[in-house]
C-alpha cells in the first residue's frame, strides 16, 4: 500500500501573523493544504486571499475560544457556547453548559460562512479537540453528522498510533476502545477518515530550540505508516523577539518554509497530497 502526506496548517484566520505565514508556505508549495477558523478576527482575509487564488480550504470546527480575555464570538449566538456571544475558553464551561442542539447550528455557521466568502471546503477537522468526546460530551456526533451531510473527509485517525506519540506512553484499554468506537461510528456513517495523524504536543518547556522540534517532525514523517497522514501544524511569523508559547508555531512555520520535511517525504517515497485528494484516494 502506498503512503501518502497531507501537510496541514491549521488556524488560518486566526492573527495576522498567522495569515502572513500560511500565505506564504501556500504559495511556495511549502504546504498543500490549510483549515479556516471562521469565529477568528482575521478570518475575512483568509477566506478572501483563498478565494483570489483558487485554493480549497478546510473548516476548523470550534466551539471554544482560545483565550478569555479576548474570546471570539460564536457565529449564531447559542447561549449555551458562552456569555454574551463569545465562545466558552473553559472545557469545563464547555462540558457543563454547552447543548448538542446548539453545537450543530454552529459547525453549520462555520461551513456556511466560508462558501458564502467564496472557499470551496474540502474537508472538516477541529480546533483543540473540542468535537472528540474528551471533553465527556459525545460532540463527535454533530461532527459526523456535519462530515456525512457534506460530504466532507473528517480529521480523525484510524490508527490509534497518534494516541501513544501525543500521550507519550502506552495508551490505556479504555482509551483504546473508545477510540474504536469512535472510528466505528464514522465508518457507519459513511464519514471518511485518515490513517493517522503528526503534530508536536510538548510545550516550549520541552522544545528548548528549534533543531529539537524539526528532530521530532523529520523523525516522524520518516515512521509514517501506510495510507494516508496528515501532518498538521500552526505556523506563523514572530509577534516579538522573546520566547513564548507562540514561539513554537514560529519555529514551525521556519521549519516548513526550511523544505525540510518535503524532503525526507521524497526521500522516504512518501507522496504528498492535499485534502482535496483524499476522497479519490478512499475510492480508489
Amino acid at each position: 500500500m502506498s503512503k501518502y502526506l497531507i501537510t496541514n496548517a491549521d488556524d488560518f484566520g486566526y492573527n495576522p501573523q498567522q495569515n502572513e505565514a500560511i500565505k506564504e508556505l501556500l504559495t511556495n508549495k511549502l504546504i498543500s493544504s490549510t483549515s479556516v477558523l471562521a469565529v477568528a478576527p482575521e478570518f475575512k482575509d483568509a477566506a478572501d486571499w483563498l478565494k483570489k487564488n483558487g485554493i480549497s480550504a478546510g473548516v476548523h470546527l470550534t466551539i471554544n475560544s482560545d483565550e478569555a480575555a479576548n474570546p471570539w464570538k460564536s457565529l449564531t449566538g447559542a447561549k449555551s457556547l458562552g456569555n454574551n456571544g463569545a465562545l466558552f475558553s473553559n472545557s469545563k464551561d464547555i462540558t457543563l453548559h454547552t447543548r448538542h442542539r446548539d453545537v450543530r447550528r454552529e459547525l453549520e455557521a462555520q461551513y456556511t460562512a466560508l462558501r458564502a466568502n467564496g472557499v470551496k471546503v474540502d474537508h472538516a477537522d477541529n480546533h483543540s479537540g473540542t468535537l472528540y468526546g474528551l471533553n465527556l460530551r459525545r460532540f463527535y456526533v454533530e461532527a459526523y453528522d456535519f462530515c456525512a451531510l457534506h460530504n466532507l473527509p473528517y480529521r480523525f485517525p484510524k490508527r490509534p498510533d497518534f494516541i501513544e506519540r501525543q500521550l507519550g506512553r502506552k495508551v490505556p484499554s479504555v482509551l483504546l476502545k473508545f477510540h474504536a468506537h469512535l472510528v466505528n461510528k464514522a465508518l457507519k456513517q459513511k464519514v471518511m477518515l485518515i490513517d493517522d495523524l503528526i503534530t508536536n504536543p510538548w510545550d516550549m518547556s520541552r522544545i528548548t530550540s528549534r533543531e529539537v522540534l524539526s528532530e521530532y517532525y523529520i523523525n516522524a514523517v520518516r515512521n509514517c505508516g501506510e495510507g494516508i497522514t496528515e501532518l498538521f501544524m500552526h505556523p506563523a511569523k514572530p509577534q516579538s523577539s522573546e520566547i513564548t508559547p507562540w514561539t513554537k508555531r514560529v519555529y514551525e512555520y521556519e521549519i516548513l518554509k526550511s523544505g525540510v520535511l518535503l524532503k525526507i517525504a521524497k526521500e522516504e517515497g512518501i507522496e504528498i497530497i492535499s485534502w482535496s485528494d483524499v476522497p479519490d484516494i478512499l475510492r480508489n
